[in-house]
């Protein structure tokens, strides 16, 4: 199995292997305990490879893989955007394997070649095989805030009269925190862009590419907005790389993206496809552990960054300051951290690679659009305002519409309120404006058709609009 060439359905078991005799040659896991990891994931593999179950009951199995399925109360989650649960296998695995870990701590297990540094080297290359990038050109972070800030602080090129292009709706670790690096322009200067969200595609390209000159250092902006939903259209995303990829760095925020489209990092050559840089949340649209995420940064950029932290890397090696590493693992100088979470993305990244074998009626990221499509079709026809365009070209995944109350219960108190009659709460986002849905892979239809009609039955009340 190659780096460019996530598992299937039919590897499962192969990358179990790859991920855990290490630990059974060097007597931290019993051939027992090999095999009761594997029990806890048998039966979401054995699901997905069963071409038995076709269109919706697969979704609804699916479903039932997951723990707030039967829980009392009932609360659907709706807020990929946000946070995601995890499958209830891939808990069960990671609960397993972090009770074993905490048998043996020895720094030898997580030295050089340790069996927790080659469990570490496994992740990453089933990991880096579904973003389809070189492995030494990703990092494992904590999250798309942490690898963010490891950008916009840790530039060290700046000179006099430099600026960076942002866009207005990007994350604000993405645009708050350039503007506080910026030192109110002392540093460099920050110009924000901004269109219609009914703009044509030339019209956004334009507003980016106008606003660079000579002293543009870079060009960020988030692949999909978490606020509006907005995306950026994909002809804008090759126009933007291919006029200013040899003029200054093309940053990408894809919090909204890796687990909700298919998004190849680097082309056949091993060349950046539309960015230098790129940051994403495990614990989103990804549905892995809580605090991992990946930094990507091609190596010809990363050599002009510092890293905020310091400290030994993953396989407790501490360099001297001048023989940090040259690519993007001089980001994981982070001292201690998670290390079963991080091995446990590689479970995750299996689930997704077996889905993605899967039949095509299957296919995850179809599936995050055919049930946000479905969602603002149910919108539209019970005349709910979108905040996001209703144009498929520029949403995927998140769902914003008007809710404007000025008193009372808000729509996303009243989703997740208990309400009457053992009704199911939601899990979405909103304020006294607008509200947020964020159907994904663990929802079905079903969850659509309710979640509009509770939505309706709030509108129904006095003062909602």
């Amino acid at each position: 199995m190659s780096v460019m060439d996530p598992p299937s359905t039919a590897d499962t078991e192969s990358l179990l292997h790859q991920l855990l005799d290490p630990a059974v040659a060097a007597g931290v896991l019993s051939q027992d305990e090999w095999q009761e990891v594997l029990e806890h994931v048998r039966d979401l593999m054995t699901l997905i490879g069963d071409d038995r179950i076709v269109g919706e009951p697969f979704w609804i199995e699916f479903q039932n893989r997951f723990d707030f399925v039967g829980a009392t109360p009932s609360v659907v989650p709706m807020s990929a955007a946000n946070l995601c649960p995890e499958p209830a296998g891939l808990i069960g695995a990671a609960n397993f394997l972090r009770a074993r870990y905490n048998r043996n701590v020895a720094m030898q297990t997580r030295m050089g070649t340790g069996v927790r540094a080659e469990q570490l080297r496994v992740a990453r290359q089933a990991i880096a095989g579904g973003l389809g990038c070189q492995p030494d050109n990703l990092a494992l972070v904590r999250n798309a805030s942490e690898g963010n800030n490891a950008v916009n602080c840790g530039y060290r090129g700046w000179r006099s009269g430099d600026n960076v292009v942002l866009w207005a709706q990007n994350h604000p670790t993405n645009l708050d925190a350039w503007h506080l690096r910026s030192e109110n322009g002392t540093r460099f200067r920050v110009r924000e862009v901004s269109f219609n969200r009914d703009a044509a595609d030339a019209e956004i390209a334009a507003a980016f590419l106008n606003a660079v000159d000579g002293g543009t250092r870079f060009v960020s902006y988030s692949m999909i907005a978490n606020g509006s939903g907005f995306r950026i259209p994909d002809r804008v995303v090759a126009e933007i790389w291919n006029v200013v990829k040899d003029r200054c760095h093309v940053h990408v925020d894809g919090t909204m993206v890796w687990g909700a489209r298919r998004i190849p990092l680097e082309d056949p050559g091993g060349n950046p496809a539309f960015c230098h840089s790129f940051v994403s949340s495990g614990h989103k649209w990804f549905l892995g552990p809580k605090e991992t995420g990946v930094l990507y940064m091609t190596p010809s950029k990363a050599e002009q960054f510092v890293p905020s932290i310091f400290a030994y890397d993953y396989s407790i090696t501490m360099p001297r300051w001048q023989d940090y590493a040259r690519t993007a693992r001089r980001f994981e100088y982070l001292g201690q951290r998670d290390d079963v979470n991080l091995i446990i993305l590689t479970l995750t990244q299996g689930m997704w690679s077996a889905l993605s074998a899967a039949r095509l009626d299957r296919a995850p990221y179809d599936r995050v659009k055919q049930l946000s499509d479905l969602l603002v079709r149910d919108l539209v026809a019970n005349h709910w305002t979108l905040v996001t365009p209703q144009d498929e070209e520029r949403r995927w995944g998140i769902v914003r519409v008007e809710a404007k109350r000025a008193q009372g219960e808000t729509l996303s108190d009243f989703m997740y309120g208990e309400g009457t009659g053992g009704r199911p709460r939601f899990a979405g986002f909103g304020d006294r404006e607008t509200f947020r849905l964020c159907p994904h892979i663990y929802n079905t239809t079903s969850d659509i058709t309710t979640a509009v009609g509770l939505m309706n039955a709030w509108r129904s009340t006095a003062g909602a609009t």
